[in-house]
């Protein structure tokens, strides 16, 4: 199951199906909160037969909120959610930014999860 296929079936329910890869799409409703998650990098399982399709992805998901409480009770939530719904994830890190193009509260988060090809 790729990335896509794992992440957007626990968090879309946080964020009423606002959940983007690499970024917001233009025209996409305003709305807050909502997710973004990228692929930062991975190290593929490989055999003696090569490439098994399968791969350790480091992942940056990033919760945009206008509210601050609200967005560090969502940002519990999420890594609840991957926790609970995707085996073998390793949650690294988080942090708080403010995002200057929005105006809005951010946090990013960085995980490590197993995902197929």
């Amino acid at each position: 199951m790729n990335l896509g296929q794992q992440l957007y079936p626990i968090l879309s329910p946080l964020v009423g199906g606002r959940v983007f890869p690499m970024q917001r799409w233009e025209g996409a409703n305003s709305a807050t909160p909502y997710v973004i998650y990228s692929k930062v990098s991975s190290i593929p399982d490989n055999t003696m037969d090569g490439f098994s399709g399968h791969e350790y992805v480091r992942v940056q998901i990033d919760i945009y909120h206008e509210d601050y409480d609200e967005l560090d009770a969502l940002a519990i939530q999420v890594i609840d959610a991957i926790n609970t719904g995707i085996p073998l994830s390793e949650f690294l890190s988080r942090q708080e930014l403010p995002d200057d193009d929005t105006g809005l509260y951010r946090q990013s988060m960085d995980w490590q999860l197993w995902t197929s090809t």
